[in-house]
């Protein structure tokens, strides 16, 4: 398949999915997102692909979601909003907000929904919207240099994706992630389940691999029945309709003063001027209290 913001490789019964805007950290786009869910198609009904790999180009498995002018428009968006409009929080539809919050998470649930098991390989930064793309996987693999968090919930919005987290740290750190926007170690990812494995750096491509060609000894129907076994559980229990409804709280945050006021900094002194803005009292974007070495 030809992509623009995605390589795709088939090889050994493993696809894999590389987010390949290493220059913008792979933040992702509508476009992208667009991508990324074709290959996730492509790899569901090829025959001789029996799992899915989800890595990033360059130094980290990505930033999250584009947040400058390169995010595109949504699918669905009716409506054409110009930066004074968004900046002011005027003019925004009903439609137009639900149109993105929504698309954010049917995107994200095409992982967990996914037939063929999704393992997600994670080094670096692995923030925002792609900290969700990352724990909708059915395993992940972590470097040692590994973070996850959602920095946005500082100042833009409670992330639409963000409930997720309560259903692998439990109540009282998803607080805390979300009342702070800290990010979690690969050794806390470990600690606290939202990690298999963490491996060094110059390790997790080769041992990510070799855990993929384990259960692709399994026949590939069967690894779909063993997958959507366990995901039911979870469905019964809730998990879908709490991650939907969690987007009805950032739909809520389009005009909220500090989401306005982030969008105003970056519409005027250019988006690294925002986030330093939301991230400096914090230590910056992945910083900690009690801090944590990089």
């Amino acid at each position: 398949m030809s992509a623009e913001h995605i390589l795709y490789d088939v090889e050994d019964k493993l696809a894999t999915i590389t987010f390949n805007r290493p220059e913008r950290r792979n933040a992702i786009n509508w476009d992208m997102s667009a991508e990324i869910s074709a290959a996730l198609k492509a790899a569901e009904g090829d025959k001789n692909v029996s799992v899915i790999i989800l890595k990033g180009a360059g130094d980290c498995f990505s930033s999250g979601y584009d947040l400058g002018a390169g995010m595109g428009k949504p699918p669905r968006q009716q409506g054409d909003i110009t930066a004074e409009q968004e900046g002011s929080g005027e003019f925004v539809s009903v439609w137009d907000n639900r149109a993105r919050v929504q698309g954010h998470i049917e995107y994200m649930l095409e992982i967990w929904n996914n037939w063929k098991p999704v393992i997600a390989q994670v080094h670096g930064a692995c923030l925002g919207g792609a900290s969700a793309l990352a724990l909708a996987s059915d395993l992940l693999i972590a470097s040692e240099d590994a973070r996850i968090g959602h920095p946005g919930l500082r100042a833009i919005a409670p992330g639409e994706e963000t409930a997720i987290f309560a259903w692998h740290v439990g109540l009282k750190k998803t607080k805390e992630m979300l009342l702070t926007g800290d990010a979690l170690t690969a050794d806390e990812m470990l600690r606290y389940g939202m990690a298999n494995y963490v491996f060094p750096a110059d390790k997790l491509e080769e041992e990510t691999r070799t855990i993929a060609r384990r259960i692709a000894n399994i026949d590939s129907q069967l690894l779909a029945l063993n997958k959507k076994m366990v995901n039911r559980v979870y469905e019964h229990m809730g998990l879908p309709y709490s991650i939907q409804s969690s987007g009805e709280f950032v739909t809520l945050a389009g005009r909220l003063p500090s989401n306005q006021e982030f969008k105003r900094i970056a519409r005027e002194q250019g988006l690294k001027a925002a986030i330093k803005w939301r991230d400096d009292p914090f230590g910056g974007t992945l910083g900690r209290y009690p801090s944590v070495d990089d």
